[in-house]
């Protein structure tokens, strides 16, 4: 993985397509024990703290789909976890998303608002237009950046953290995903889709000076 800052309190990496978010019981390969090996390393070679080389600490802060790639964060501490998590529930961290769609969206660029809630089996999420029960609001904003054929790439910009947002509401308009097949995409490659988390800004949990991180999308889109 590709390391895009790292400091006392941060660990923020560019997460391969194919790679969990966080270790799970389904044993996937995951971005979390892959970033925490890498810190471990570093606290052996650098580290002069007993209790860090025992016991590192490394928690991600949010979480992305196993098969998108781009910015994860991880918190090196305690207080900066619980700092970072507080500003995604205020909604004050801004997340920003490329997208290749299968079909290009009617409008170039346009607010989506529905309401979503998981199916049955809890693998995927179903988006309605009017509330029911169990159903959670969720809304995003999106503009065509470019476009190929019949295929579009949009830059995505969720307002809401709902489950499988951004892959749900797209295909609800019909609009899925290249390599989304659980949404009605056309395949890629396993367990990867072309959904990739380009840029993030948050305030630092210690300074709460801004910073904002940027990783461009896989080769090969």
């Amino acid at each position: 993985m590709q390391i895009l800052f790292e400091d006392y309190y941060l660990l923020v990496v560019n997460k391969p397509a194919g790679l969990s978010s966080e270790s799970g019981k389904e044993r996937h390969p995951s971005a979390e024990r892959e970033a925490l090996m890498y810190f471990t390393r570093q606290l052996q070679e650098r580290s002069a703290s007993k209790r860090l080389k025992t016991t590192p600490y490394l928690r991600p802060v949010h979480r992305l789909d196993r098969a998108a790639s781009g910015i994860l964060v991880f918190a090196k501490t305690k207080a900066a976890l619980v700092s970072l998590m507080e500003q995604f529930e205020k909604r004050t961290v801004e997340k920003v998303y490329r997208a290749m769609v299968e079909s290009c969206p009617p409008a170039e660029t346009n607010t989506l608002s529905h309401w979503l809630k998981k199916d049955p089996d809890g693998r995927k999420a179903l988006i309605l237009e009017k509330e029911s029960r169990g159903s959670q609001f969720c809304r995003l904003e999106y503009k065509t950046l470019e476009r190929n054929g019949k295929r579009c790439l949009l830059e995505v910009k969720p307002l809401t953290g709902r489950f499988h947002q951004i892959r749900a509401q797209l295909t609800f308009i019909g609009c899925p995903i290249q390599g989304d097949v659980l949404y009605g995409g056309k395949p890629w490659h396993d367990n990867q889709i072309k959904l990739h988390a380009y840029r993030l800004t948050c305030t630092h949990p210690k300074t709460g000076e801004p910073l904002e991180f940027e990783a461009p999308p896989p080769e090969g889109w």
